[in-house]
Protein backbone atom coordinates (compact mmCIF):
# COMPACT_ATOMS: atom_id res chain seq x y z
CA UNK A 1 0.00 0.00 0.00
CA UNK A 2 1.42 3.29 -1.41
CA UNK A 3 2.20 5.85 1.57
CA UNK A 4 1.40 9.55 1.43
CA UNK A 5 1.68 12.35 3.21
CA UNK A 6 -0.78 15.20 2.88
CA UNK A 7 0.75 18.83 4.23
CA UNK A 8 -1.97 21.68 4.84
CA UNK A 9 -2.23 23.72 7.46
CA UNK A 10 -6.10 23.43 7.21
CA UNK A 11 -6.54 20.86 9.19
CA UNK A 12 -10.33 19.99 7.98
CA UNK A 13 -8.84 20.21 4.68
CA UNK A 14 -5.90 18.23 5.42
CA UNK A 15 -8.58 15.30 6.89
CA UNK A 16 -11.26 15.45 4.47
CA UNK A 17 -7.89 14.09 1.68
CA UNK A 18 -6.92 11.69 3.64
CA UNK A 19 -10.05 10.64 4.21
CA UNK A 20 -10.79 9.94 0.57
CA UNK A 21 -7.10 8.93 0.13
CA UNK A 22 -7.61 5.95 2.33
CA UNK A 23 -11.22 4.92 0.50
CA UNK A 24 -8.86 5.03 -2.30
CA UNK A 25 -6.90 1.86 -0.99
CA UNK A 26 -3.29 4.78 -0.10
CA UNK A 27 -1.87 4.92 3.48
CA UNK A 28 -2.25 8.55 4.36
CA UNK A 29 -1.17 10.58 6.87
CA UNK A 30 -1.77 14.46 7.66
CA UNK A 31 0.86 17.34 8.53
CA UNK A 32 -0.19 20.75 9.43
CA UNK A 33 2.84 22.24 9.08
CA UNK A 34 6.08 22.06 6.76
CA UNK A 35 8.09 21.40 10.28
CA UNK A 36 5.39 18.29 11.09
CA UNK A 37 5.61 17.31 7.69
CA UNK A 38 9.78 17.04 7.99
CA UNK A 39 9.71 15.44 11.18
CA UNK A 40 7.36 12.46 9.89
CA UNK A 41 9.92 12.26 6.92
CA UNK A 42 12.07 11.75 9.46
CA UNK A 43 10.37 8.74 11.47
CA UNK A 44 8.51 7.48 8.77
CA UNK A 45 9.03 6.42 4.93
CA UNK A 46 6.39 8.23 2.56
CA UNK A 47 5.99 7.33 -1.64
CA UNK A 48 4.59 10.78 -1.89
CA UNK A 49 4.16 14.20 -0.71
CA UNK A 50 1.35 16.48 -1.35
CA UNK A 51 1.19 19.86 -0.03
CA UNK A 52 0.09 23.02 0.18
CA UNK A 53 1.44 25.71 -1.27
CA UNK A 54 1.17 28.91 1.21
CA UNK A 55 1.45 27.96 4.85
CA UNK A 56 2.83 29.83 7.88
CA UNK A 57 6.52 29.45 8.76
CA UNK A 58 7.52 27.38 5.93
CA UNK A 59 5.91 27.60 2.59
CA UNK A 60 5.10 24.39 0.60
CA UNK A 61 7.46 25.50 -1.79
CA UNK A 62 10.11 25.50 0.40
CA UNK A 63 9.10 22.16 1.83
CA UNK A 64 9.17 20.37 -1.82
CA UNK A 65 13.39 22.09 -1.42
CA UNK A 66 14.06 20.38 1.47
CA UNK A 67 12.63 17.26 0.97
CA UNK A 68 14.23 17.04 -2.79
CA UNK A 69 17.62 18.32 -1.56
CA UNK A 70 17.70 14.99 0.40
CA UNK A 71 16.20 13.11 -2.64
CA UNK A 72 16.05 14.62 -6.08
CA UNK A 73 13.67 11.98 -7.35
CA UNK A 74 10.86 11.67 -4.52
CA UNK A 75 7.73 12.92 -5.79
CA UNK A 76 6.02 16.36 -4.42
CA UNK A 77 2.62 17.46 -5.75
CA UNK A 78 1.91 21.46 -4.75
CA UNK A 79 -1.51 22.31 -4.50
CA UNK A 80 -2.12 25.87 -4.71
CA UNK A 81 -4.79 28.39 -5.17
CA UNK A 82 -1.86 30.84 -6.88
CA UNK A 83 -0.79 30.44 -10.29
CA UNK A 84 2.21 28.02 -10.42
CA UNK A 85 5.71 29.01 -11.04
CA UNK A 86 8.20 27.29 -12.86
CA UNK A 87 10.40 25.22 -10.08
CA UNK A 88 12.58 21.93 -10.43
CA UNK A 89 11.40 20.62 -6.62
CA UNK A 90 8.21 20.41 -7.35
CA UNK A 91 6.61 17.11 -9.50
CA UNK A 92 3.11 18.56 -10.53
CA UNK A 93 1.12 21.54 -9.63
CA UNK A 94 -2.47 20.73 -8.86
CA UNK A 95 -5.20 23.69 -8.60
CA UNK A 96 -7.19 23.67 -5.34
CA UNK A 97 -10.02 24.93 -6.91
CA UNK A 98 -9.82 21.35 -8.97
CA UNK A 99 -8.41 19.49 -5.91
CA UNK A 100 -11.02 16.74 -5.86
CA UNK A 101 -11.03 14.13 -8.21
CA UNK A 102 -7.66 15.82 -9.62
CA UNK A 103 -5.74 14.70 -6.42
CA UNK A 104 -6.33 11.20 -7.37
CA UNK A 105 -5.62 11.36 -10.24
CA UNK A 106 -2.39 13.19 -10.38
CA UNK A 107 -1.05 10.57 -7.59
CA UNK A 108 -1.93 7.84 -9.65
CA UNK A 109 0.24 9.78 -12.47
CA UNK A 110 3.01 10.67 -10.20
CA UNK A 111 3.35 7.24 -8.76
CA UNK A 112 3.12 5.46 -12.27
CA UNK A 113 5.54 7.44 -13.76
CA UNK A 114 7.98 6.06 -10.52
CA UNK A 115 7.30 3.02 -11.33
CA UNK A 116 8.13 3.37 -14.83
CA UNK A 117 10.95 4.94 -13.49
CA UNK A 118 12.09 2.23 -11.69
CA UNK A 119 11.11 -0.45 -14.24
CA UNK A 120 13.26 1.31 -17.07
CA UNK A 121 16.04 1.34 -14.72
CA UNK A 122 15.53 -2.03 -14.12
CA UNK A 123 15.56 -3.16 -17.63
CA UNK A 124 18.50 -1.20 -18.38
CA UNK A 125 20.56 -2.28 -15.51
CA UNK A 126 19.32 -5.95 -15.03
CA UNK A 127 19.40 -4.83 -11.36
CA UNK A 128 17.29 -2.11 -9.36
CA UNK A 129 19.79 0.63 -7.83
CA UNK A 130 18.17 3.41 -6.12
Amino acid sequence: MKKILVVDDNELLCRLACDILHTEGYHASAATSAAEALEALENDQFDLVVTNFAMPGMSGLELARAIRDKDPQFPVIVMTTYEPVECEHVTLWLPKDYLFPNLLDKIRMCLSEIGAQVMEQYDRTGSQTP
